[in-house]
């Protein structure tokens, strides 16, 4: 098969699965034509991304929420970008249009990028699309359910149908549950990177992990450390402009976000402290790590995720940011039930993309919402950006 990847550049979760996929497909004897990812205005995508792949990156603007203090979510600020940027957005699905009859892959896998979802939402002569995010398990009977954030809930619910939309879904999850045929969604193992794999992880990890989604929550981890300074911390963030190491003092040491060196350091260390990422719960449970879960604030994808891995038995979470809860962490997690079902994820995704391309042959698309199907407002194609360039 030939694949396109269009992936979601915010954030380290989907641009890892992606990594991972790569590494599924190709062991597989299949190509990747192309790698497209969807980044924010003030997003740079990280080297060990780019190095990972060896085919042509190409970069278009995408949604990205919008943070107050690089901490906590803006929801209207949110909602008037990408109203505001909403021609953009209609220029780059444009492009990935012309992109995709120019490169005429068999299949197309959405690592939860919103743009691509408009595509397939509005286009008909194109190939399948199997999307894949963790936040496709929302729709499955078996997630945790919560009252909080009802407006949050609502724009979640119909942002990931938008991103999933007339695309086979791929929800990926921390534990087996049946899929829901009826609305075209697999539970599938996470998708992990393959040097996870050949790290060995040491049970007598002296220091503390931290890796922040929003450098904003830097100062309370400083504040934290003022008052703990015999506890070793290293923390990830991705400060802009910071250096690739920043020794604070002898016991506290921030580090530039680094792929391979935040696997190496979370093989050595005590304890995961993240703000709710899906990536991190896993790459903690799959080494045995616990971990200490703060979910961004006024993000209700988050909150949910930091739900669904203490439900699953991964750690503890707390809505403030308070280190103090590494008490309650167990030394170890019992993962051999995890290991086992991560180990699956190969063949259930290379299952959903021969399953999609076999359905598509034989499926014809119907209209969507009155729209003539292959029509998009009508707006010139601008030259794609090649992420390697300045």
């Amino acid at each position: 098969m030939r694949i396109l990847f269009c992936v979601l550049g915010e954030g380290r979760g989907h641009l890892t699965q992606a990594m991972a996929a790569k590494e599924i497909v190709e062991a597989a004897g299949h190509e990747i034509v192309r790698v497209v990812v969807g980044v924010g205005p003030e997003t740079k995508l990280p080297g060990y991304f780019v190095s990972a792949m060896p085919m042509p990156v190409m970069v278009f603007p995408t949604l990205a929420f919008i943070y107050d203090r690089s901490r906590s979510v803006n929801l209207p600020r949110t909602i008037f970008g990408a109203l505001r940027c909403l021609p953009d957005h209609v220029r780059a699905a444009q492009e990935l249009r012309a992109l995709v009859r120019e490169l005429k892959p068999d299949v197309i896998v959405n690592f939860f990028e919103p743009v691509t979802g408009m595509y397939a939402l509005f286009v008909r002569d194109r190939p399948p699309v199997v999307a894949v995010g963790h936040q496709f398990l929302h729709e499955h009977p078996a997630f945790v359910r919560t009252r909080d954030q009802p407006l949050q809930r609502w724009c979640l619910k119909w942002f990931t149908r938008l991103v999933g939309s007339r695309s086979t879904r791929l929800a990926l999850s921390h534990y087996e549950a049946p899929d829901v045929l009826r609305r075209r969604l697999t539970v599938a193992p996470p998708l992990l990177r393959r040097q996870l794999f050949d790290v060995t992880p040491d049970p007598r990890g002296k220091f503390l992990l931290v890796y922040l989604l929003n450098h904003g929550y830097s100062e309370q981890v400083i504040a934290w450390h003022t008052r703990h300074p015999r506890m070793t911390i290293h923390c990830f963030y991705d400060k802009p402009g910071a250096p690739v190491e920043l020794a604070h003092d002898a016991t506290l040491t921030f580090h530039r976000l680094d792929g391979e060196k935040y696997l190496r350091m979370m093989a050595d260390c005590r304890a995961v402290v993240c703000t709710a990422g899906f990536e991190s719960a896993c790459e903690a449970a799959y080494l045995g790590k616990p971990l200490l879960m703060f979910p961004v604030e006024n993000h209700v994808e988050q909150r949910m995720n930091a739900l669904d891995a203490a439900q699953a038995g991964l750690g503890v979470w707390n809505a403030a940011f308070d280190l103090d809860c590494v008490s309650e962490l167990p030394e170890r997690v019992d993962n051999r039930v995890y290991r086992a079902w991560v180990e699956r994820a190969g063949a259930v995704l290379l299952r959903a993309l021969t399953g999609a391309v076999k359905q598509h042959r034989h499926v014809s698309t119907s209209t969507v919402f009155g729209r003539r199907p292959g029509s998009l407002p009508s707006r010139g194609l601008t030259a794609t950006r090649d992420a390697r360039s300045p």
